[in-house]
């Protein structure tokens, strides 16, 4: 079911700069709260742990296909024979490379941090999207999901060109798009677009990335000339032009046709059961309700974060058939009434629970002590491994017990997004940040790992005599803005 809601959508609306940049911001859509389905908090941390093993097995299984199918198009090149190697080789290494890209990206899929910045460097490139361009990108599309003037990966602009999706499944004219980009950013030049998601420190390994890339493209070229054979380009560059349509097979029914403009991912996303290859191939993505609306969950636990949250949303899709069988004649329709979007109907609210974006919180008024101590609360209601939001004189902290039970303090505010630390996953000393998987040592506050750039400010925290206590005229020396990332 559809409704035509008379917003006259036109293709200038999603533009990141200008006038049409401004109006998400004035609605209040820019960096807004979101809806989060109810789920228990001790079950949502047992989601959140991390593991190497199902990642470690499923990326050597990718590489040794692409081993397999690249070997086998050697072996059999100069027969016909050799297209059907081939033709798979280039299907895991444009297509299936966008799930691990995405994955590595959030720095979910490895428990080893290591780990995951490689497999994303290698995706990254496979895929034909620059690493740092895209983390920044894809940062901003958690934070504005389909939010005109602000996500800059919105798949299916209105009205909708037919000819543009067709041309997708060719990757045009993303791969030429790509290709202008690297060699502008070769040179040293951002566009002004760009200039609004991606920080200008920033700027430098941008280009630093943009410069290895066109010389692997290079030797690669040169490779086939000095040779005189077409075969290094079946390797890299040419799998991009007719191995990419399965990524868009399985992209473009994220959330194509949906609502725009809305803070509810069960209302412009879509869940789709998927069989065991496409779950492989797609790194369990088919469950994008559950992953955009908890992206620190790793992939290999989508699907018991679904089974917790799935009588809040909306039916899910049984294969990909039947999601295209709502998405193409919602396109159709799109093509001739850019207002118009597919109505999802969203089940009664569930009974209220203590959820995993809902920590405790703690609001005081206390008067501090000389030295600035106040008391926060028991020890009791600070669990080892948890974080507690405390609220004093207009401030937000975030207080952390470590599995351990040392206790530390920091700001309470990610400063990247401003989400509350209270939401994230803490690990060892590094909270995660829920809005962008951002990270920080809570020691001294220090960037972990991007989006964030800017450390959080410190604050001493005791135990005593089984209560909590914050000094919260402690800060301490914060530290200089972090380079972290790759």
């Amino acid at each position: 079911m559809a409704v035509n809601v008379g917003t006259h959508r036109s293709r200038g609306d999603y533009n990141l700069v200008g006038e049409h940049a401004a109006v998400p911001v004035q609605r209040g859509l820019a960096d807004a709260k979101w809806y989060a389905s109810p789920i228990p908090k001790e079950q949502m941390r047992g989601l959140l742990e991390r593991r190497d093993g199902p990642a470690v097995r499923d990326t050597l299984l990718w590489f040794a296909l692409l081993l397999a199918f690249g070997l086998a198009g050697l072996a059999l090149w100069g027969t016909w024979w050799a297209i059907i190697p081939f033709a798979l080789y280039a299907v895991i290494y444009a297509s299936t490379s966008d799930s691990r890209w995405h994955e590595a990206g959030h720095g979910t899929a490895f428990k080893t941090d290591w780990l995951n910045n490689a497999l994303y460097e290698i995706a990254s490139f496979m895929v034909c999207r620059e690493s740092i361009v895209w983390r920044w990108s894809h940062a901003r599309h958690h934070s504005d999901t389909i939010v005109a003037g602000r996500d800059p990966e919105i798949g299916a602009l209105r009205p909708v060109s037919l000819v543009e999706i067709l041309l997708k499944i060719v990757n045009i004219p993303y791969i030429f798009n790509f290709y202008r980009g690297m060699l502008r950013h070769a040179f040293g030049k951002m566009t002004p677009a760009e200039h609004t998601f991606i920080p200008a420190s920033e700027f430098g390994r941008v280009y630093r990335r943009a410069r290895i890339y066109l010389l692997i493209y290079l030797a690669v070229i040169a490779l086939a000339m000095a040779t005189r054979s077409i075969l290094p380009l079946l390797f890299i560059g040419l799998p991009n032009l007719y191995g990419a349509w399965l990524q868009i097979v399985y992209g473009l029914q994220q959330h194509a046709g949906l609502a725009e403009d809305v803070l509810d991912h069960r209302l412009n996303t879509r869940t789709v059961y998927l069989n065991p290859i496409n779950r492989f191939l797609y790194w369990n993505m088919g469950y994008h309700i559950e992953h955009h609306m908890f992206p620190m969950v790793p992939y290999h636990n989508l699907g018991k974060l679904h089974a917790l949250m799935k009588v809040d949303c909306p039916p899910p899709y049984n294969g990909l058939v039947a999601a295209y069988r709502e998405v193409i004649p919602a396109l159709l329709r799109q093509a001739k009434d850019p207002d118009y979007y597919i109505r999802r109907q969203l089940p009664a609210p569930s009974a209220p629970t203590e959820t995993a974006r809902t920590s405790e919180i703690v609001i005081s008024d206390a008067r501090p002590d000389a030295e600035g101590w106040v008391e926060a609360c028991d020890l009791g209601l600070l669990v080892p491994g948890d974080v507690l939001r405390f609220e004093h004189g207009g401030n937000t902290y975030a207080i952390y017990r470590t599995a351990i039970g040392q206790l530390f303090a920091t700001d309470g505010f990610c400063t990247h997004g401003r989400a509350h630390l209270s939401d994230g996953f803490l690990q060892g000393t590094c909270i995660e940040c829920a809005k962008h998987n951002g990270r920080f040592e809570i020691r001294d506050g220090s960037v972990l790992r991007p989006p964030p750039r800017q450390p959080l400010r410190t604050y001493q925290a005791r135990e005593r005599d089984g209560k909590v206590l914050l000094n919260v005229a402690s800060t301490e020396a914060v530290p200089q803005e972090s380079a972290a990332g790759n």
